[in-house]
């Protein structure tokens, strides 16, 4: 079990383990804009001589901003140094990383509720919160360009960079990685439902039309009435909830969770794995929501609620 790696809040120390882990970090200025460049490499000055940024030899370590990423320790060490309150930023694509980041401000809440209505829960991977409110998800890189603002207050990061925990937002608050607050490595690969249309793998052949000689079984109600839930149903239920009421919310889908499995209507697994990352996505604690879910496999099942 991947029980992830504990980020200290030090920035020079953060950068460090992230550097062991193998993952490229840069120094950046708390607006978000990466240390300027140096003349010969900065496009508006009369000396600038034109090249391509990876094969930049002018010798300054952050002239062209996450193309200077590096898990050099003794770089590192140098570059927070001189600027011991710089951010920590990280490179998408370098990293094999393509991000999924949600800004709260311009809706991104609402386009992730309404994107998961269309195509389903997405699955389950490191987040991150970020200062802002906002949520990063980190997924493998599919290995080709990606849109870049698809809905709006959503963005698909992969040819740019994010913020990493413990950096501070303009806001003063601090980023931090979702659940137990430890760093995992993105292992996930970029949901296929949100690649462009032309990358999707094509769908299977239909299957020839065969004559069933037993007749249907009946579908399965829900005894004592009430709305049948789906997984995504249990999912937006979560997401919806207000302010103040997240917990209940999740435990009343977490209940139901269970008794709908018990019934043999939906599966115990896939419903805890979608209502966990739901729950890390509303601000829920992965300890929080895990005890919450087991709670609710042990209470009594209430068979006269009705939604």
């Amino acid at each position: 079990m991947n029980v992830g790696t504990k980020i200290p809040a030090v920035p020079l120390d953060a950068a460090l383990a992230y550097a062991a882990l193998g993952i490229k970090v840069f120094r950046v200025r708390r607006n978000k804009a990466p240390y300027a460049n140096c003349p010969r490499c900065d496009k508006q000055s009369s000396i600038y001589i034109k090249h391509r940024p990876e094969e930049c030899r002018c010798g300054v370590a952050t002239c062209h901003g996450f193309w200077a990423a590096t898990t050099n320790p003794e770089l590192i060490h140098r570059w927070w140094t001189e600027e011991p309150d710089a951010n920590v930023g990280a490179p998408c694509k370098l990293n094999g990383w393509a991000v999924l980041d949600v800004d709260p401000r311009n809706g991104g809440h609402t386009s992730l509720c309404a994107l998961e209505q269309r195509v389903g829960v997405l699955p389950g991977t490191t987040m991150q919160i970020t200062g802002g409110d906002g949520l990063h998800m980190l997924y493998l890189s599919p290995g080709f360009d990606l849109p870049g603002e698809p809905f709006p207050g959503i963005d698909f990061k992969h040819n740019g960079y994010i913020l990493l925990a413990p950096s501070v937002h303009s806001s003063g608050y601090r980023y931090q990685w979702a659940g137990s607050g430890a760093f995992r490595k993105p292992d996930v690969a970029w949901p296929e439902a949100l690649l462009p249309r032309k990358e999707r793998r094509p769908p299977p052949a239909p299957r020839p039309a065969t004559r069933n000689p037993f007749p249907s079984a009946p579908t399965k109600g829900r005894p004592g009435g009430g709305k049948m839930w789906s997984v995504e149903d249990l999912v937006q239920h979560v997401m919806d909830g207000r302010e103040g009421n997240r917990n209940s919310t999740f435990f009343f889908a977490a209940c139901r969770a269970h008794e709908l499995a018990g019934q043999n209507l939906i599966s115990l697994s896939e419903a805890e794995s979608a209502l966990l990352h739901a729950a890390s996505a509303i601000g829920l604690t992965d300890s929080e929501a895990r005890n919450s879910f087991d709670s609710a496999a042990t209470r009594p099942g209430d068979r006269a609620w009705a939604a």
